[in-house]
């Protein structure tokens, strides 16, 4: 019997901002160090506004504006402790600090709320503090995304994207995300955004109904799920977790009677439902927002994105490592500081962007969230 041919991924598995970076000069200014952008207007969030960004939509194209501002704050603030570095030079070592520092976001702020502790622990995904170092690099590790990873856990994302995105000016403006005219309307300023945004809840785990020109996002994603030869959720689960699936009935105790009828109507055999359907399903772990499987995807890849880098910003390679006093200055990062940094019209902003605000997780003032230091750089 044919076997399912593997799916073809140009991008690489590595935590590296290559969606921003890309590998062509063109991207960059040989002058300043700088991401090279054509800026319109300082303030005016618009879909022009990146010349190689390849992704419309709003929240995204923030953060690809949000590195870019990122950095080039930190290239011109390397220039004035650096005087005699050449444009590449400021470059590379300007996209070594923001990889580092998006690293360290994604391990310390975003993957603890998605995985939950226990898994962050039993991954070894925590960060470390100070100047100490991983010893857990691996050669023989293969960062490479499992198609488990890509075509159905990470699928998931899909429900943290609002139907509709507020603007704060003054009043509150709701546009639907899948309008036509949407990508025509962003006339807004970044801080118009964030403001909104920090206010938005996060929605449950459901996925997107639909885009504009009619095509059922979650359909799609099945779809390529299948395209892509992944076991179904019965056999994924007997193999991460020894749980034997044979009937319907199994799927009471970790999917909930109610779902595991409205399963039986919809699938033949049980063995027939797909990845993507079962693990969303599931109920979510101790403080994480997916289910066991899901998880165990998740951070069985991450772990293995961490240990097969050996640029890893915390590695102890010695010819790639930070100094220790540069890797302390790293390890005191926080999504809030960049976000402030790159948006200087942003006047406020919750501790933890991830969550919402809170009385927990409440407003403060930019300019009382200081900026990474770079005097670990200066010669």
């Amino acid at each position: 019997m044919a076997q399912p041919e593997g799916s073809v991924n140009a991008a690489t598995a590595y935590l590296d901002a290559s969606m921003v970076y890309g590998s062509a000069r063109r991207t960059r200014s040989t002058d300043d160090g700088h991401v090279r952008a054509r800026v319109t207007d300082e303030n005016v969030f618009n879909r022009y506004q990146f010349l190689y960004a390849p992704d419309v939509w709003p929240l995204v194209n923030m953060f690809y504006r949000m590195v870019t501002r990122y950095h080039n704050n930190v290239a011109d603030r390397l220039k004035e402790i650096n005087v005699d570095w050449d444009g590449e030079r400021l470059f590379q070592e300007t996209r070594r600090i923001v990889v580092a520092q998006l690293q360290h976001v994604v391990y310390n702020e975003y993957l603890p709320k998605i995985l939950g502790p226990d898994a962050m622990n039993k991954y070894e995904l925590t960060p470390l503090t100070g100047s100490e170092r991983r010893e857990d690099y691996d050669a023989s590790e293969n960062a490479a995304t499992s198609s488990e990873f890509e075509t159905a856990a990470l699928r998931f994302s899909q429900s943290q994207r609002p139907e509709s995105i507020e603007f704060a000016n003054g009043e509150v403006t709701e546009v639907e995300l899948s309008s036509p005219t949407l990508a025509e309307s962003l006339e807004h300023t970044p801080s118009q955004v964030l403001r909104a945004v920090s206010r938005q809840a996060a929605s449950k785990v459901v996925f997107a109904k639909e885009l504009y020109f009619g095509i059922d996002l979650l359909a799609r994603s099945i779809q390529r799920g299948r395209d892509h030869g992944l076991g179904g959720y019965a056999a994924v689960r007997a193999a991460r977790d020894n749980t034997e699936i044979n009937t319907f009935d199994d799927l009471t105790e970790s999917l909930g009677q109610d779902v595991s009828n409205n399963l039986k109507t919809v699938y033949n055999d049980v063995r027939d439902i797909d990845l993507l359907i079962g693990g969303a399903f599931e109920q979510p772990v101790p403080d994480g927002v997916l289910g066991p499987t899901f998880t165990s995807v998740l951070a069985e890849q991450f772990s293995r994105i961490l240990k097969a880098d050996r640029y890893w910003y915390e590695t102890n390679i010695k010819e790639t490592r930070f100094k220790d006093d540069q890797l302390e200055a790293l390890h005191s990062t926080t999504l809030a500081a960049i976000m402030c940094d790159a948006f200087p019209e942003l006047e406020e902003i919750q501790e933890r962007p991830f969550e919402v605000v809170s009385a927990e997780n409440k407003l403060v003032p930019c300019n009382g969230v200081p900026p990474v230091g770079l005097e670990a750089w200066k010669p």
